[in-house]
């Protein structure tokens, strides 16, 4: 594997099943070498002869819904410029643009009437306008217009929570929920301060739902999410009497009478707790945990840098709910009813996306050796899969299955491992990997950083110690205000009997990487430990003390740590940071971090770079500007490449000298 042959990765998701069980349609996503971003198309499978066809031509469309009849495709797509609503037939014709909004479209919900949509979408004080391009004053405007044209970037801060990962800065407009008729009429249904998402109509009629959260300038509960229900077509909206949790995945039964949702329990586990799926009925106002039977995420907790694009969420399929469940490094559909679960296909790989058709279910899934790919299950549970095409089809040389151990550490605790190691020589330089989270798990999913690495010679050992999701939610919280102990034993002793079980491992040619908390997990290591021989740390936590105010999120890690914030007692805050310990880094470091990270600004980075240079150590330091957090797996593709040459040049330098 080559850095350079992630442009040739297709991955497929976003699974649009028609009525009839007929077709299946969805999204094909592969990045582009001239535009340095992702193309995305929509594809149709027929269901019979498995055959794949490309249904759109444009390279922005996405998210496919198939209207009630089996008519009508509705999808989002950038072809305009921003995102709006589209639609086509099915039986032949031409996209023809839906919305007109200004501010674009993030989601939308099908009237079962087929009379029009509602969507969400970013209104700016609470005008909805038509799209339009914000153009430059005439050159003889007045001063009032010149002044509000050069200064409408500037943020007046005043809420607690003012930016996030990703989106940016927080800026004045918020998203409504827009009729949107069949005809082309436009109206707000909701305005005001609060924000509004996954709107969901009842399939029969007679109700809509969708997710509200509250504008709070002064509040630090931004995790609370409530659920709006109005009678349709009328517009009278009650407020479910629901718990204040973080809820997501929003779905409405066929009668509407009930909806599912997902929902963690942030005051209780401050972050560390399950992912459970519920179900609220109306006629009793009863909340049931449907998922309470299971210690597991009901959720896809499984990392790639090979994401595809997925809208999986609860389903209801007559008394049953699927949604996804997490379990060991596997991620498979499951099915919720009276308390049982019901595991469907569980298998060693990922399931991503999911769907229930007249004709079986679609999955759409990825192992260790494939990026993407789509299973048709029928109903005698036959299944059939064809993957997503690659560049090493048709090849002997592919990508290597890596193998699987369990280690143990002192206490007894059991560590989930994988190894892969190269398919030639009799000694192999070994990196040690770390995944980012805690909250996240590795697991039976292709990873191009640790192909490219096997494929230069390099054995690459991963574990999931103590804080990953996946074994339980005790086995989660066991870390919490306490990382570099339990979780730091766990990866040691993945490592260390790595190199026990295979003697072709090279214990004095060691390496380590990891991103987020596998970075700070690396400067953890090198702060305590001289066995590697060079490291590579990602966009880290290095200072916890001062990302408690630079994060997006960091004052609500408080709770992690005590009663206390972090300027009254920073006691623990600077013992949970590496930083605290550079003196004993003696370690080759390369830094790796991004200008636009909210989540661990780019302060952090910087922060080791200059400690480490005061002391004279070997450190460098990469920024790349335009990217937040998540550059590994969704950044600008050429920026990817480069940070997977760097990381291989920078062990070749010092493993391999």
């Amino acid at each position: 594997m080559k850095p350079e042959e992630i442009f040739e990765i297709v991955t497929w998701g976003q699974l649009a099943p028609d009525p009839l069980g007929r077709r299946l349609y969805f999204v094909e996503q592969k990045p582009d070498k001239k535009t340095n971003r992702m193309r995305q198309r929509l594809m149709a499978m027929d269901w019979e002869s498995m055959a794949v066809r490309p249904v759109t031509t444009q390279t922005q469309d996405f998210r496919p819904v198939v209207s009630p009849d089996g008519n009508w495709l509705a999808f989002l797509s950038r072809r305009s410029g921003s995102t709006q609503l589209w639609r086509m037939r099915l039986d032949g014709g031409e996209p023809e643009q839906v919305s007109f909004i200004q501010g674009g479209v993030k989601d939308f919900s099908w009237a079962p009437d087929l009379s029009g949509w509602v969507v969400v979408a970013h209104i700016e004080h609470g005008l909805l306008e038509r799209e339009h391009h914000v153009a430059e004053p005439a050159p003889d405007a007045p001063d009032s217009e010149w002044d509000r044209y050069y200064n409408r970037d500037v943020k007046h801060i005043t809420h607690q929570w003012y930016k996030l990962d990703g989106a940016g800065f927080f800026d004045e407009g918020r998203d409504q929920l827009v009729w949107v008729s069949a005809d082309g009429h436009m109206d707000l249904l909701t305005s005001g301060f609060h924000n509004y998402a996954e709107p969901r109509f009842s399939p029969a009629g007679g109700a809509l739902y969708a997710l509200r959260r509250d504008y709070d300038p002064e509040g630090d509960r931004p995790s609370d999410i409530f659920v709006d229900r109005w009678e349709w077509p009328g517009r009278e909206k009650t407020t479910l009497e629901l718990p204040r949790w973080a809820i997501g995945g929003l779905a409405v039964s066929s009668d509407g009478t009930s909806i599912a949702f997902l929902a963690s329990q942030p005051d209780q586990d401050h972050g560390y707790g399950l992912t459970s799926l519920y179900r609220w009925d109306a006629a009793s106002g009863r909340l049931v945990d449907l998922s309470s039977a299971s210690d597991q995420w009901v959720s896809d907790e499984c990392g790639t840098d090979v994401p595809a694009p997925s809208s999986a969420g609860p389903r209801f399929d007559g008394e049953r709910i699927w949604a996804l469940l997490s379990d060991q490094g596997r991620v498979m559909a499951a099915a919720f009813q009276d308390g049982q679960v019901e595991r469907f296909q569980d298998q060693p790989r990922a399931v991503y996306d999911f769907a229930p058709t007249a004709s079986g279910m679609a999955l759409a899934l990825a192992d260790p050796v494939h990026p993407s790919g789509i299973a048709l299950v029928g109903p005698d549970g036959t299944e059939r899969v064809v993957w997503a095409p690659t560049p090493w089809d048709g090849q002997e040389d592919g990508p290597v299955a890596p193998q699987e151990f369990w280690a143990t550490e002192g206490d007894g605790t059991r560590v989930q491992t994988w190894c892969l190691r190269p398919q030639s020589g009799t000694s192999h330089p070994v990196i040690l990997e770390i995944h980012g989270g805690p909250m996240a798990m590795y697991g039976y999913r292709y990873f191009h950083e640790f192909q490219c690495l096997t494929a230069a010679g390099y054995a690459v050992v991963y574990t999931n110690p103590r804080g990953s999701t996946g074994y339980g939610k005790a086995f989660c919280a066991a870390i919490k205000g306490q990382w570099g102990d339990k979780d730091y034993r766990d990866v040691m002793a993945g490592l260390e009997q790595a190199l026990e079980r295979w003697p072709e491992l090279d214990r004095n040619r060691l390496g380590v990487a990891g991103g987020s908390y596998g970075g700070f997990m690396v400067n953890w290591i090198i702060g305590h430990d001289q066995r590697f021989s060079a490291a590579v740390t990602m966009r880290s936590v290095v200072n916890r003390f001062s990302a408690m105010g630079s994060s997006d999120m960091g004052w609500l890690r408080v709770p992690q740590y005590g009663t206390k914030p972090w300027w009254e007692d920073p006691a623990p805050y600077w013992q949970q940071s590496p930083l605290k310990y550079v003196s004993n880094v003696h370690t080759p470091l390369l830094i790796e971090h991004q200008e636009k990270d909210f989540r661990l600004p780019i302060e952090q980075g910087e922060q080791l770079y200059s400690a480490l240079k005061y002391l004279g150590r070997t450190v460098e330091m990469l920024l790349y500007p335009d990217e937040s957090h998540g550059m590994s797996r969704g950044g600008k593709p050429w920026h990817r490449v480069y940070r997977l040459r760097s990381i291989q040049g920078w062990f070749d330098r010092f493993l391999k000298a």
